[in-house]
Protein backbone atom coordinates (compact mmCIF):
# COMPACT_ATOMS: atom_id res chain seq x y z
CA UNK A 1 0.00 0.00 0.00
CA UNK A 2 1.11 3.71 -0.66
CA UNK A 3 2.40 6.01 1.90
CA UNK A 4 0.40 8.88 2.52
CA UNK A 5 1.32 12.22 4.51
CA UNK A 6 -1.20 13.45 6.77
CA UNK A 7 -1.88 16.77 5.03
CA UNK A 8 -1.95 15.00 1.48
CA UNK A 9 -1.55 17.72 -1.90
CA UNK A 10 -4.72 15.64 -2.88
CA UNK A 11 -6.15 16.65 -0.02
CA UNK A 12 -5.31 20.09 0.31
CA UNK A 13 -8.62 21.85 -1.09
CA UNK A 14 -10.26 20.18 2.28
CA UNK A 15 -7.67 20.71 4.78
CA UNK A 16 -6.76 24.33 3.69
CA UNK A 17 -10.71 25.07 3.36
CA UNK A 18 -11.77 22.97 6.90
CA UNK A 19 -8.66 22.57 9.28
CA UNK A 20 -10.87 20.70 11.13
CA UNK A 21 -11.61 17.79 8.64
CA UNK A 22 -8.51 16.19 9.43
CA UNK A 23 -8.91 15.37 13.12
CA UNK A 24 -12.92 14.89 11.80
CA UNK A 25 -11.49 12.38 9.62
CA UNK A 26 -8.55 10.48 11.11
CA UNK A 27 -10.57 7.73 12.45
CA UNK A 28 -12.85 7.02 10.05
CA UNK A 29 -11.81 3.94 7.80
CA UNK A 30 -11.47 4.80 4.20
CA UNK A 31 -12.37 1.44 2.10
CA UNK A 32 -12.10 3.81 -1.14
CA UNK A 33 -14.12 3.58 -4.24
CA UNK A 34 -13.72 1.49 -7.80
CA UNK A 35 -13.47 4.76 -9.57
CA UNK A 36 -10.43 5.62 -7.37
CA UNK A 37 -8.88 2.02 -8.13
CA UNK A 38 -9.62 2.66 -11.54
CA UNK A 39 -7.41 5.63 -11.62
CA UNK A 40 -4.96 4.02 -9.88
CA UNK A 41 -5.03 1.57 -12.47
CA UNK A 42 -4.91 4.07 -15.25
CA UNK A 43 -1.84 5.54 -13.69
CA UNK A 44 -0.27 2.47 -13.55
CA UNK A 45 -0.34 1.94 -17.19
CA UNK A 46 0.75 5.61 -17.38
CA UNK A 47 3.82 4.95 -15.69
CA UNK A 48 4.26 1.91 -17.48
CA UNK A 49 4.60 3.56 -20.36
CA UNK A 50 6.43 6.78 -19.83
CA UNK A 51 9.39 4.36 -18.14
CA UNK A 52 10.04 1.96 -20.61
CA UNK A 53 9.17 3.57 -24.06
CA UNK A 54 6.16 1.72 -24.76
CA UNK A 55 2.42 2.91 -25.68
CA UNK A 56 -0.66 2.16 -23.89
CA UNK A 57 -2.21 0.37 -26.64
CA UNK A 58 0.38 -2.45 -25.51
CA UNK A 59 -1.13 -3.49 -22.58
CA UNK A 60 -4.54 -3.65 -24.29
CA UNK A 61 -6.51 -6.74 -22.58
CA UNK A 62 -4.08 -6.69 -19.88
CA UNK A 63 -5.23 -6.65 -15.97
CA UNK A 64 -4.09 -4.43 -13.16
CA UNK A 65 -4.68 -5.42 -9.56
CA UNK A 66 -5.41 -2.70 -7.48
CA UNK A 67 -4.69 -2.72 -3.73
CA UNK A 68 -7.14 -0.36 -1.64
CA UNK A 69 -6.24 0.69 1.59
CA UNK A 70 -8.39 -1.82 3.29
CA UNK A 71 -6.54 -4.66 2.13
CA UNK A 72 -9.33 -4.98 -0.89
CA UNK A 73 -8.32 -5.49 -4.42
CA UNK A 74 -9.84 -5.13 -7.61
CA UNK A 75 -8.99 -5.82 -10.88
CA UNK A 76 -9.32 -4.29 -14.13
CA UNK A 77 -9.27 -5.08 -17.58
CA UNK A 78 -7.39 -2.25 -19.76
CA UNK A 79 -10.10 -1.65 -21.70
CA UNK A 80 -9.55 0.72 -24.97
CA UNK A 81 -11.21 3.69 -23.51
CA UNK A 82 -8.33 3.31 -20.57
CA UNK A 83 -6.07 3.44 -23.60
CA UNK A 84 -7.33 5.92 -25.72
CA UNK A 85 -7.24 7.89 -21.91
CA UNK A 86 -3.40 7.26 -21.21
CA UNK A 87 -2.21 7.74 -24.40
CA UNK A 88 -3.59 11.24 -24.59
CA UNK A 89 -1.92 11.83 -21.54
CA UNK A 90 1.40 10.64 -22.55
CA UNK A 91 1.18 12.13 -25.91
CA UNK A 92 1.04 15.27 -23.59
CA UNK A 93 4.17 14.78 -21.73
CA UNK A 94 6.13 13.09 -24.75
CA UNK A 95 6.01 16.81 -26.10
CA UNK A 96 7.83 18.30 -23.56
CA UNK A 97 11.36 19.36 -23.55
CA UNK A 98 13.11 18.31 -20.72
CA UNK A 99 14.43 16.37 -18.15
CA UNK A 100 11.23 13.78 -17.50
CA UNK A 101 10.66 12.16 -13.81
CA UNK A 102 8.06 9.59 -13.60
CA UNK A 103 5.73 9.15 -10.61
CA UNK A 104 8.58 11.20 -8.41
CA UNK A 105 8.20 11.77 -4.92
CA UNK A 106 8.62 15.56 -3.80
CA UNK A 107 8.55 17.14 -0.58
CA UNK A 108 6.82 20.20 0.76
CA UNK A 109 7.52 19.86 4.16
CA UNK A 110 9.03 23.22 4.53
CA UNK A 111 5.39 24.65 4.32
CA UNK A 112 3.19 21.32 5.60
CA UNK A 113 4.70 19.86 8.30
CA UNK A 114 5.29 16.35 7.40
CA UNK A 115 4.21 17.00 3.70
CA UNK A 116 5.11 14.55 0.70
CA UNK A 117 3.30 13.24 -1.82
CA UNK A 118 3.76 12.05 -6.01
CA UNK A 119 4.11 13.90 -9.07
CA UNK A 120 2.04 12.38 -12.19
CA UNK A 121 5.08 13.69 -14.42
CA UNK A 122 8.08 16.58 -13.68
CA UNK A 123 9.70 18.17 -16.80
CA UNK A 124 12.67 20.25 -15.97
CA UNK A 125 13.54 22.69 -18.90
CA UNK A 126 15.47 26.07 -19.07
CA UNK A 127 14.03 27.69 -15.90
CA UNK A 128 11.06 25.83 -16.01
CA UNK A 129 9.52 23.16 -13.66
CA UNK A 130 6.34 21.71 -15.26
CA UNK A 131 4.29 19.13 -13.47
CA UNK A 132 1.63 17.11 -15.11
CA UNK A 133 -0.93 16.06 -13.02
CA UNK A 134 -3.37 13.36 -15.15
CA UNK A 135 -7.33 12.91 -13.85
CA UNK A 136 -8.52 9.74 -15.21
CA UNK A 137 -12.14 10.37 -13.62
CA UNK A 138 -15.15 11.89 -15.38
CA UNK A 139 -17.39 13.43 -12.71
CA UNK A 140 -16.18 16.51 -12.16
CA UNK A 141 -13.80 18.96 -14.29
CA UNK A 142 -10.87 19.91 -12.19
CA UNK A 143 -9.42 22.94 -13.35
CA UNK A 144 -5.71 24.09 -12.68
CA UNK A 145 -5.69 27.79 -11.96
CA UNK A 146 -5.23 28.11 -7.97
CA UNK A 147 -5.66 24.36 -7.97
CA UNK A 148 -3.89 23.55 -4.40
CA UNK A 149 -2.86 20.31 -5.31
CA UNK A 150 -1.02 21.30 -8.87
CA UNK A 151 0.64 24.51 -6.32
CA UNK A 152 2.07 22.22 -3.68
CA UNK A 153 3.76 19.83 -5.74
CA UNK A 154 5.06 22.63 -7.66
CA UNK A 155 6.43 24.07 -4.08
CA UNK A 156 8.27 20.06 -3.88
CA UNK A 157 9.67 20.36 -7.02
CA UNK A 158 11.42 23.53 -6.32
CA UNK A 159 12.42 22.45 -2.97
CA UNK A 160 13.92 19.20 -4.22
CA UNK A 161 15.46 20.53 -7.28
CA UNK A 162 16.36 24.05 -6.99
CA UNK A 163 19.83 23.35 -6.71
CA UNK A 164 19.82 21.88 -10.05
CA UNK A 165 18.65 24.94 -11.60
CA UNK A 166 17.33 28.22 -11.36
CA UNK A 167 14.04 28.03 -11.70
CA UNK A 168 11.85 30.98 -12.09
CA UNK A 169 8.56 29.61 -13.63
CA UNK A 170 5.95 26.72 -12.71
CA UNK A 171 3.95 24.98 -15.82
CA UNK A 172 1.14 23.32 -14.05
CA UNK A 173 -0.86 21.27 -16.17
CA UNK A 174 -4.27 18.99 -14.95
CA UNK A 175 -5.09 16.38 -18.00
CA UNK A 176 -8.60 15.03 -17.80
CA UNK A 177 -8.38 12.69 -20.86
CA UNK A 178 -12.19 11.27 -20.83
CA UNK A 179 -13.70 14.83 -20.39
CA UNK A 180 -10.97 15.78 -23.13
CA UNK A 181 -9.64 18.66 -21.35
CA UNK A 182 -6.33 19.82 -21.20
CA UNK A 183 -5.61 23.12 -18.58
CA UNK A 184 -2.28 24.87 -18.28
CA UNK A 185 -0.94 27.57 -15.44
CA UNK A 186 1.35 29.51 -15.52
CA UNK A 187 3.00 30.96 -12.11
CA UNK A 188 5.98 32.96 -11.29
CA UNK A 189 8.06 31.33 -8.17
CA UNK A 190 7.66 34.19 -6.39
CA UNK A 191 3.84 34.33 -6.51
CA UNK A 192 3.60 30.57 -5.85
CA UNK A 193 6.13 30.83 -2.74
CA UNK A 194 4.20 33.96 -1.71
CA UNK A 195 0.98 32.19 -1.79
CA UNK A 196 2.67 29.36 0.59
CA UNK A 197 3.56 31.53 3.19
CA UNK A 198 0.35 33.40 3.26
CA UNK A 199 -2.07 30.86 2.52
CA UNK A 200 -0.64 27.31 2.56
CA UNK A 201 1.78 27.07 5.51
CA UNK A 202 -0.87 28.80 8.29
CA UNK A 203 -3.64 26.42 7.18
CA UNK A 204 -1.55 23.45 7.33
CA UNK A 205 -0.68 24.78 11.18
CA UNK A 206 -4.07 25.33 12.43
CA UNK A 207 -4.71 21.49 11.09
CA UNK A 208 -2.44 20.45 12.90
CA UNK A 209 -3.46 22.47 16.12
CA UNK A 210 -5.46 21.18 19.37
CA UNK A 211 -8.21 23.30 18.04
CA UNK A 212 -8.24 23.12 14.46
CA UNK A 213 -11.14 25.47 13.07
CA UNK A 214 -14.14 23.93 11.76
CA UNK A 215 -15.77 25.87 8.49
CA UNK A 216 -17.98 23.68 6.33
CA UNK A 217 -18.39 24.62 2.26
CA UNK A 218 -19.55 22.95 -0.95
CA UNK A 219 -16.03 22.21 -2.10
CA UNK A 220 -14.51 21.01 1.21
CA UNK A 221 -17.43 18.85 2.27
CA UNK A 222 -18.04 17.26 -0.98
CA UNK A 223 -16.13 14.07 -0.40
CA UNK A 224 -15.19 14.48 3.32
CA UNK A 225 -15.89 11.07 5.38
CA UNK A 226 -16.57 12.80 7.89
CA UNK A 227 -19.38 15.09 6.41
CA UNK A 228 -22.58 12.43 7.72
CA UNK A 229 -21.77 12.83 11.23
CA UNK A 230 -20.04 16.63 11.36
CA UNK A 231 -21.83 18.84 13.60
CA UNK A 232 -20.48 21.89 12.23
CA UNK A 233 -22.27 21.03 8.83
CA UNK A 234 -25.25 20.13 10.60
CA UNK A 235 -25.40 23.61 12.50
CA UNK A 236 -24.23 25.36 8.99
CA UNK A 237 -26.77 23.68 6.60
CA UNK A 238 -29.58 24.27 8.81
CA UNK A 239 -28.54 28.20 9.88
CA UNK A 240 -28.86 28.42 5.61
CA UNK A 241 -31.60 26.45 5.14
CA UNK A 242 -33.70 28.79 7.98
CA UNK A 243 -31.61 32.15 6.93
CA UNK A 244 -32.64 31.93 3.20
CA UNK A 245 -36.04 32.03 3.99
CA UNK A 246 -36.21 34.92 6.43
CA UNK A 247 -36.98 37.99 4.01
CA UNK A 248 -40.45 36.59 3.37
CA UNK A 249 -41.14 36.12 7.02
CA UNK A 250 -43.69 33.01 6.89
CA UNK A 251 -42.67 29.69 6.40
CA UNK A 252 -42.85 28.72 2.39
CA UNK A 253 -44.62 26.70 0.37
CA UNK A 254 -44.17 25.42 -3.20
CA UNK A 255 -46.92 28.15 -4.14
CA UNK A 256 -45.27 30.61 -2.05
CA UNK A 257 -41.70 30.82 -4.21
CA UNK A 258 -43.01 33.88 -6.18
CA UNK A 259 -42.47 35.64 -2.83
CA UNK A 260 -38.33 35.25 -3.33
CA UNK A 261 -36.87 37.87 -4.99
CA UNK A 262 -33.92 36.78 -7.85
CA UNK A 263 -31.55 38.19 -5.59
CA UNK A 264 -32.66 36.08 -2.64
CA UNK A 265 -33.24 32.80 -4.80
CA UNK A 266 -29.51 33.90 -5.99
CA UNK A 267 -28.35 33.16 -3.07
CA UNK A 268 -29.79 30.02 -1.95
CA UNK A 269 -28.73 28.39 -5.10
CA UNK A 270 -24.96 28.03 -4.06
CA UNK A 271 -25.90 25.81 -0.89
CA UNK A 272 -28.42 23.44 -2.59
CA UNK A 273 -25.66 20.95 -3.26
CA UNK A 274 -24.21 20.87 0.25
CA UNK A 275 -27.71 20.94 1.70
CA UNK A 276 -28.07 17.81 -0.33
CA UNK A 277 -24.98 15.60 -0.42
CA UNK A 278 -25.69 16.78 3.47
CA UNK A 279 -28.85 15.06 3.99
CA UNK A 280 -27.28 11.86 1.70
CA UNK A 281 -24.08 11.17 3.93
CA UNK A 282 -26.40 11.83 7.28
CA UNK A 283 -28.44 9.27 5.80
CA UNK A 284 -25.53 6.71 4.65
CA UNK A 285 -24.00 7.40 8.17
CA UNK A 286 -27.28 6.38 10.23
CA UNK A 287 -27.47 3.32 7.78
CA UNK A 288 -23.71 2.40 8.47
CA UNK A 289 -24.49 2.66 12.48
CA UNK A 290 -27.85 0.48 12.03
CA UNK A 291 -25.69 -1.80 10.30
CA UNK A 292 -22.92 -2.39 12.94
CA UNK A 293 -25.61 -3.21 15.51
CA UNK A 294 -25.85 0.54 16.77
CA UNK A 295 -29.11 2.05 17.88
CA UNK A 296 -29.96 4.46 16.25
CA UNK A 297 -33.46 5.94 18.61
CA UNK A 298 -36.80 5.46 16.45
CA UNK A 299 -34.93 3.93 13.96
CA UNK A 300 -34.12 0.25 12.23
CA UNK A 301 -33.29 -1.47 9.50
CA UNK A 302 -36.18 -3.59 7.32
CA UNK A 303 -36.36 -5.09 3.90
CA UNK A 304 -36.90 -2.81 1.64
CA UNK A 305 -38.60 -2.99 -2.03
CA UNK A 306 -37.16 -5.31 -4.61
CA UNK A 307 -38.28 -6.65 -8.27
CA UNK A 308 -38.95 -9.65 -9.72
CA UNK A 309 -36.09 -11.49 -11.88
CA UNK A 310 -36.23 -14.62 -13.93
CA UNK A 311 -33.90 -17.01 -12.40
CA UNK A 312 -32.55 -18.35 -15.97
CA UNK A 313 -33.34 -15.94 -18.50
CA UNK A 314 -32.02 -18.25 -21.16
CA UNK A 315 -34.66 -21.08 -19.73
CA UNK A 316 -37.15 -18.51 -19.11
CA UNK A 317 -37.09 -17.22 -22.87
CA UNK A 318 -37.22 -20.96 -24.23
CA UNK A 319 -40.35 -21.54 -22.26
CA UNK A 320 -42.30 -18.28 -23.09
CA UNK A 321 -41.44 -19.23 -26.53
CA UNK A 322 -43.38 -22.14 -26.41
CA UNK A 323 -46.10 -20.27 -25.41
CA UNK A 324 -45.78 -16.98 -27.64
CA UNK A 325 -44.29 -15.45 -30.70
CA UNK A 326 -40.62 -14.80 -30.60
CA UNK A 327 -41.57 -10.94 -31.35
CA UNK A 328 -43.27 -10.73 -28.38
CA UNK A 329 -40.50 -12.77 -26.20
CA UNK A 330 -37.42 -11.59 -27.02
CA UNK A 331 -36.35 -7.72 -27.95
CA UNK A 332 -33.11 -6.61 -29.53
CA UNK A 333 -30.73 -3.57 -28.61
CA UNK A 334 -28.47 -1.63 -30.41
CA UNK A 335 -25.32 -1.94 -27.64
CA UNK A 336 -23.72 1.47 -26.82
CA UNK A 337 -21.47 3.99 -28.33
CA UNK A 338 -18.91 3.51 -25.38
CA UNK A 339 -19.36 -0.57 -26.21
CA UNK A 340 -19.25 0.02 -30.08
CA UNK A 341 -15.85 1.55 -29.23
CA UNK A 342 -14.06 -1.15 -27.47
CA UNK A 343 -15.26 -3.21 -30.52
CA UNK A 344 -14.11 -0.77 -33.34
CA UNK A 345 -11.73 1.19 -32.08
CA UNK A 346 -12.77 5.09 -30.86
CA UNK A 347 -11.67 6.35 -33.95
CA UNK A 348 -13.97 3.84 -36.18
CA UNK A 349 -15.71 5.69 -39.16
CA UNK A 350 -18.44 3.11 -38.59
CA UNK A 351 -19.09 4.90 -35.02
CA UNK A 352 -18.64 8.53 -36.22
CA UNK A 353 -20.81 8.00 -39.12
CA UNK A 354 -23.46 6.85 -37.17
CA UNK A 355 -23.58 8.77 -34.07
CA UNK A 356 -23.87 12.77 -33.22
CA UNK A 357 -23.55 14.89 -29.95
CA UNK A 358 -27.19 16.93 -29.86
CA UNK A 359 -26.77 20.15 -27.24
CA UNK A 360 -26.41 19.59 -24.20
CA UNK A 361 -29.67 20.86 -21.85
CA UNK A 362 -29.49 24.45 -20.48
CA UNK A 363 -28.19 24.14 -16.61
CA UNK A 364 -27.30 26.81 -13.98
CA UNK A 365 -24.13 27.53 -13.48
CA UNK A 366 -22.03 30.53 -11.51
CA UNK A 367 -20.77 33.32 -13.18
CA UNK A 368 -17.33 31.81 -11.98
CA UNK A 369 -17.71 29.23 -14.29
CA UNK A 370 -15.42 28.99 -17.11
CA UNK A 371 -18.12 27.80 -19.85
CA UNK A 372 -20.12 30.58 -22.06
CA UNK A 373 -22.95 31.92 -20.93
CA UNK A 374 -25.99 30.72 -23.20
CA UNK A 375 -27.40 33.92 -25.34
CA UNK A 376 -31.04 33.45 -24.26
CA UNK A 377 -34.04 35.60 -26.38
CA UNK A 378 -37.15 36.02 -24.29
CA UNK A 379 -39.46 35.92 -27.69
CA UNK A 380 -38.30 32.84 -28.81
CA UNK A 381 -40.88 30.28 -29.60
CA UNK A 382 -43.52 32.84 -29.70
CA UNK A 383 -45.56 33.57 -33.35
CA UNK A 384 -45.03 36.82 -34.99
CA UNK A 385 -48.54 38.83 -34.44
CA UNK A 386 -49.31 40.34 -37.67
Amino acid sequence: MTAHAKLSASGAHRWMNCPASISLEEHIPDSGSVFAAEGTAAHDVAEQCLRGGTNADDYLGEVISVTNDDGSVLDFVVDQEMVDAVQLYIDYVRDQPGKLLVEQRVDFSKWVPGGFGTADAIILHDGTITVVDLKYGKGVQVFVEGNPQAMIYGLGCLNDFEFLYDFEKLKLVIIQPRMDHIDEWEITRDDLEKWADIELAPAAKNALSDDPIAKPGEKQCRFCKAKGSCRALAEFNVKTAVSGFTAVGEPLTLKDMAKLTNAEIAMLLPQLDILTNWVKAVKAYAFGELEAGREVPDYKLVTGRSDRKWIDEEAAGKALARKLTAAVVFTRKVIGITAAEKHLGKNSLIVKKHTHKPKGKPAIAPTSDKRQALEIDPTEGFKEVA
